[in-house]
């Protein structure tokens, strides 16, 4: 009995250990979702240790103003010893050149040296432009950081207004089904036409299939939502904030483009790469235009060294050999290299003037479109409020008559479609807003996690 027991204990938890578990609940704001995004998001990730890659590169190129110290040690073994050629008279030969085999088959060889710029503009040249690269790779994380902000917001917006969408499509189908119930009552009762059945039949059905679409949207939007911020995929999301909450605080007086563009240009990152850039290239015709200098350096070697025909090391004499001196290279002709390099460095920084010019020509389009349709979206908004205000009264207008027997189940039907419509209309007009707030919050380089 004792043994059965157990076994259905051990049974059980094995069941209880099989079952999946359940996906949890993460309530979220969108505050909180860009401030996620800051340790989650895996493009954000590389691009931090592009800047830990960048300085290292510049202590890379600080290293070559520091000593270069090298040592090594060799030992060969000879089995035909050294030839050395002397005059004849030397050796004490007849021949004009006598080959002489000298040295033990035994060689042995020790050293340090010593190598220190002191005159080495290039190296000093490449080391601030790897220090411009550094402030570069630091412009372009803020700017990913700006553009995943805008990524996760549009996406958090689309979400609130597919739920809020969802809600009325629903709340719309669940009357209209109760209309078709209503139609075939009448119907079956000879005092409906076929015609309104069909009619209510077809709106239940396409609102049916509006619901499905909606809820599948909902779902893969909220799947790209948790890649963006580094959630797993198993957990569930209830966002919290509300499509309306901070409709009133956008509409502000508007910017005019020209004022809108001296901000971007003081804020936004990609304009400050984009500058950090030419200064970039400037620096590199600079350090390119170095390697014309002389170099100068200090070098030093100490040496020992032995050879014998045996390995008895207490037997060795270990002369010693150690130098200091100053050495200089000055470049000649390298076959014009160096002159097409510069020119080379020089044609890219062109470009990027070029590239500059454009990219604020952009930015200034785009506020311009953004603060156009920001107007308009506006003005969507007021008309919507009052056409949904217009659309309640009607409805309720409709209703009143149909319970009182003088109004048609085909008018309350068109009513209640026109109020479902509006909300619609109008939550798309607070959507349209919110939208282009956040696009030109981002336009303006003012958007960040």
């Amino acid at each position: 009995m004792k043994k059965a027991s157990h076994i259905f204990i051990i049974a059980l938890l094995l069941f209880i250990g099989s079952r999946p578990s359940l996906a949890q609940t993460k309530t979220l704001s969108l505050k909180e979702a860009l401030t996620m995004a800051r340790q989650g998001n895996k493009t954000i990730q590389v691009q931090i240790l592009e800047e830990k890659n960048a300085a290292e590169k510049t202590r890379e190129n600080k290293g070559r103003l520091l000593p270069d110290i090298s040592a090594g040690v060799a030992y060969s073994y000879y089995f035909d010893r050294q030839n050395i050629f002397l005059p004849g008279s030397f050796a004490g030969t007849t021949k004009a050149v006598q080959e002489v085999a000298v040295g033990g088959r035994n060689a042995f060889n020790g050293f340090v040296s010593l190598y220190q710029p002191i005159l080495d503009p290039g190296s000093h040249r490449m080391t601030k432009a790897s220090r411009i690269n550094e402030k570069i790779q630091a412009e372009k994380t803020e700017d990913l950081k700006s553009r995943v902000a805008l990524a996760i917001s549009s996406r958090y917006l689309d979400i609130l207004m597919m739920k809020r969408q969802l809600q009325l499509l629903e709340q719309s189908h669940e009357r209209n089904v109760k209309a078709l119930k209503d139609s075939k009552s009448l119907f079956a009762q000879g005092r409906g036409l076929k015609s309104d059945t069909l009619r209510s039949f077809i709106a239940v059905e396409n609102l049916r299939s509006s619901v499905s679409y909606l809820k599948n949207n909902i779902d893969v939007s909220g799947i790209e939502l948790k890649r963006l911020i580094g959630l797993d995929e198993i957990q569930e999301l209830e966002l919290t904030d509300e499509l309306e909450s901070e409709v009133q605080t956008n509409q502000t007086e508007f910017l005019t483009v020209s004022e809108a563009l001296n901000i971007a240009e003081v804020n936004r990152n990609d304009i400050n790469v984009q500058e950090l850039t030419i200064e970039l290239q400037l620096q590199k015709v600079s350090a390119t235009k170095a390697e014309l200098i002389p170099k100068i350096g200090i070098i030093g070697q100490y040496q020992i060294q032995a050879q014998a025909d045996n390995l008895r090391f207490n037997d060795y004499v270990w002369p010693r050999t150690s130098f200091l001196g100053l050495q200089l290279s000055v470049p000649i002709f390298n076959g014009g290299q160096r002159r097409s390099k510069i020119n080379q460095a020089k044609i890219v920084a062109d470009q990027e003037e070029v590239r500059l010019k454009d990219l604020k020509d952009e930015v200034k389009t785009t506020l311009a479109s953004i603060i156009s349709r920001w107007k308009e979206a506006s003005s969507q908004l007021e008309i919507q409020i009052t056409t949904v205000q217009s659309a309640e009264l009607n409805h309720q207008m409709t209703e009143d008559r149909f319970e009182n027997g003088l109004g048609s189940r085909l008018e309350l039907t068109d009513a209640e479609l026109a109020l479902t419509q509006a909300k619609i209309n109008y939550l798309q007009a607070v959507y349209n807003l919110r939208v282009l707030h956040t696009e030109l919050q981002y336009a303006l380089g003012m958007l960040e996690l």
